[in-house]
């Protein structure tokens, strides 16, 4: 008799455990993302002037920069001559917080041509214990979902000496976004081709998926879909954790969404382990722009709170979105805590002619009242650089 009552109270509860965690469940798969219906008033001032910062190559593209300590940035981007404009992947530094850089440094070289058409689009993170990740495209050779993949190095001496190229996801994927939680988890978010069916332009779907670290970047969980529309092109996101706790962001573009760039939103807690994809219908996706066709987006949170956006578009001039989309020019857009609500556009590169571009831009906050825009410039014969310009942010 004893046993069975031991056995009884085992099973009730086992099935408390259950009720308990299928009702997690059921609240994770209807939680929404907190609204914020304020609309901030911050300006930006761009410079005149900007500069160019990638060495001279012909072709230099996908501009990202993150601080090492109080005076030293650390640059990277994708390079190579003409015809093989993505053949590396380098380094540049500046010790003198962006006035001048060193000599470039080859990090990821095309050794091995018969495996690699190039590699691309490199996302740098600086994590709480001091190392360096760099995340980065494997575009291989035949350039397929059988030999595409997303590869990572890891540097614990700021980016002097790097590891060995570690693959951690295999297929046609693309531009790896990643952000470090409070908790010490890191998250890369990148995006990946269907094979199903065509999506806007005639280029197949993508889905956002996600890969979870522990360890710092040695170890990787498999991917994971975060968020997908039928007949959309989502891609090139870019993860923040928000301020006070306000959850996960990551801004992506949707091709041939006319309110490109949208969000999906996850809380800390549940660290977008839902159980359905981010959509419209349950709060955890939305868009950020209207009658703005926004790509390439990039997302950054001041101290003060306000979020701002950095996005490619026409700028008002007639170019042609899929076939001219290098001669683009970068909008910023200011929004709210919760990365809604953008107003304030401003155009850090104005009055470009049809001949010229900035796109593939990104944005690093260089202190609380300066904004850097990092453009890929692109120029009448198509050369394509890396240019530099100051933002001064007013409240």
């Amino acid at each position: 008799m004893k046993n069975f009552r031991w056995l009884i109270f085992i099973l009730f509860a086992f099935a408390v455990a259950s009720c308990r965690e299928s009702n997690r469940h059921s609240n994770a798969a209807n939680e929404a993302a907190p609204r914020d219906k304020s609309r901030p008033e911050l300006k930006i001032r761009w410079d005149s002037i900007g500069k160019k910062i990638s060495h001279d190559v012909y072709f230099a593209e996908y501009g990202r920069i993150s601080r090492l300590n109080k005076d030293t940035l650390l640059l990277t981007y994708h390079c190579g001559s003409k015809g093989n404009e993505w053949d590396n992947i380098v380094l540049r530094r500046s010790f003198n917080n962006g006035k001048s850089w060193e000599k470039p440094k080859v990090v990821v070289p095309d050794s091995i041509p018969r495996r690699y058409y190039g590699f691309s689009t490199p996302e740098l993170l600086r994590l709480r214990n001091g190392w360096m990740l760099l995340a980065f495209t494997g575009r291989g050779r035949p350039d397929d979902s059988t030999h595409n993949n997303i590869q990572v190095c890891i540097s614990k001496n700021a980016g002097h000496t790097w590891s060995k190229p570690q693959m951690i996801a295999i297929g046609r994927s693309w531009e790896p976004g990643m952000v470090q939680l409070p908790n010490g988890e890191i998250q890369l978010f990148f995006s990946t081709e269907l094979v199903s069916s065509k999506g806007a332009g005639g280029r197949h779907e993508q889905k956002l998926m996600i890969m979870t670290s522990n360890d710092n970047g040695w170890h990787w969980q498999q991917p994971k879909p975060v968020a997908f529309v039928k007949g959309r092109r989502d891609g090139m996101p870019v993860p923040v954790v928000l301020k006070n706790h306000k959850g996960i962001v990551a801004v992506f573009e949707s091709v041939g969404n006319p309110k490109s760039p949208c969000f999906i939103w996850s809380s800390e807690k549940a660290q977008f382990k839902y159980d359905s994809l981010a959509t419209e219908q349950n709060g955890r996706r939305w868009c950020g722009t209207s009658n703005v066709w926004g790509g390439a987006p990039y997302l950054v949170q001041l101290p003060s709170g306000e979020t701002i956006i950095s996005v490619q578009d026409d700028g008002g001039r007639k170019i042609d979105r899929f076939k001219g989309w290098k001669k683009s020019t970068m909008l910023v857009l200011v929004g709210n805590s919760m990365a809604q609500n953008f107003s304030q556009k401003s155009y850090p590169w104005p009055n470009l002619p049809v001949t010229d571009g900035a796109y593939f831009n990104s944005l690093f906050l260089k202190d609380d009242s300066t904004l850097v825009a990092v453009s890929t410039r692109n120029f009448k014969d198509e050369r394509s650089e890396i240019w530099y310009k100051e933002g001064h942010i007013s409240h």
